[in-house]
């Protein structure tokens, strides 16, 4: 049994699908797809949620009316599905669109974050209701199922953690693959907490949860379909003699997405690493390019990696009297910056001062005035976090330029830069 992913940018227009389909169609083993929002619409769900906390429902129903219409464009233009089958499929988008819209009406609870997951888990309903239909009507006989029916979460609506011992039993007599049914059709990126209240885990959260899938069906392989030829050396649209990496380690894959490289979501290898199955990142425009393959056997080639991460906020921290139990002091910010959600890339120490940076997201200034209770705070934000793997001084000088460096922190292979000004990319 195998498990594919698809991202959002391979599903993003009818060709997509109809690319999908042909891939599907090719695989004689019994198969998940997991699939994420198309295009850019959980950008556009984001805001639509934006827009409800502004208490501008005009827009936000605007937007949904705009995500319907994609959607129904969409399956207008999929070929070799007949005119009723398409009209059926039309009715159910909206459906699904009307639901969230009569959320957005009748929603009593004004939790950013719970109204996030009720909301912007619609983008991987609707994907995978049109993939669905499309791969029954014209490749062959798959089901849909609902992955909130399995993926059990705690209530961090927005970045939901996994309960694996709970998922795993439900997993029990979901994909049966009966009645002649060799494929079905899931979600990434979503949930349901032990209420039954859908949850999102988290940003590119589709790679991880297909990982789980495979992870605890005990898949064969994972391949992750993508719009590119692998994973790359560096962002292509950052970098243009990016190159491929034929193979990586379960260690390199892990630190590289930790680090921001467009590789996977931060948590995807650990479960595969649980039960030593390999993961394949293939072309989705290019089937027949051998992509890059993944496993506890391979290594990174000794050539230079770059990630970036842009929007960091670097956090200094001192005590208001001078005396500083570095431990204590650390242990007790870290807490709170755990509290707001906020992922800490790089930690810096001195005597009298910690210095954090963090992803500048919602509740960032909010975490910085709980800090400022117990110490002194300067912060500078719009900044930039480079890592080079397998780094030259000739390479740290062309990426980082004639810009500011706040912070520099190097060991024998890998170098991290935080700047200031991103906008030499």
């Amino acid at each position: 049994m195998l498990v594919y992913k698809f991202g959002g940018a391979s599903i993003n227009s009818p060709e997509g699908v109809c690319n999908l389909g042909k891939i599907i169609s090719k695989c004689d083993d019994k198969l998940i797809v997991v699939v994420s929002a198309a295009g850019k619409t959980t950008n556009m769900l984001e805001a639509v949620n934006a827009a409800y906390f502004e208490r501008n429902t005009d827009e936000s129903v605007r937007i949904l009316s705009e995500i319907e219409d994609y959607h129904c464009k969409m399956i207008e233009g999929l070929p070799e599905m007949s005119n009723p089958v398409k009209e059926k499929l039309k009715y159910s988008v909206k459906s699904l669109v009307d639901s969230v819209k009569d959320f957005i009406g009748d929603n009593k609870n004004h939790d950013f974050d719970y109204c996030y997951g009720q909301i912007v888990s619609l983008g991987e309903l609707l994907s995978s209701t049109v993939v669905n239909e499309y791969v029954n009507s014209t490749v062959k006989t798959s089901e849909l199922v609902d992955a909130r029916n399995f993926i059990t979460t705690d209530s961090l609506f927005r970045e939901a953690r996994v309960y694996f011992d709970k998922t795993e039993k439900k997993l029990e007599n979901i994909f049966s693959f009966h009645n002649n049914i060799n494929c079905y059709i899931t979600q990434g990126f979503i949930g349901s907490n032990l209420n039954g209240d859908t949850t999102a885990l988290g940003r590119e959260g589709s790679d991880y949860s297909a990982a789980i899938i495979a992870s605890l069906t005990g898949a064969n392989s994972l391949t992750i379909w993508k719009d590119v030829p692998g994973v790359l050396s560096a962002d292509p649209k950052l970098f243009p003699d990016a190159k491929l990496l034929p193979e990586l380690s379960y260690k390199d894959a892990a630190e590289l997405s930790y680090y921001g490289a467009q590789v996977m979501h931060q948590k995807t290898i650990k479960p595969l690493v649980n039960k030593n199955i390999p993961l394949y990142v293939k072309s989705f425009a290019d089937t027949g390019l051998s992509g890059t393959d993944i496993s506890s056997k391979k290594r990174l080639q000794d050539i230079p990696v770059i990630a970036t991460k842009k929007n960091q906020i670097l956090i200094s921290i001192l005590p208001k009297d001078f005396s500083f139990a570095l431990e204590d002091a650390l242990i007790e910010n870290l807490l709170i910056l755990q509290r707001y959600r906020l992922k800490i890339h790089l930690i810096q120490s001195t005597p009298l001062c910690i210095s954090l940076c963090v992803d500048d997201g919602r509740n960032t200034r909010l975490a910085i005035d709980e800090l400022r209770i117990d110490g002194l705070v300067q912060y500078n934000d719009s900044l930039e976090l480079i890592t080079i793997r397998n780094y030259t001084e000739n390479l740290i000088e062309q990426y980082s330029g004639n810009r500011e460096k706040l912070i520099m922190q190097r060991d024998r292979s890998t170098v991290r830069i935080l700047l200031k000004n991103n906008e030499l990319f």
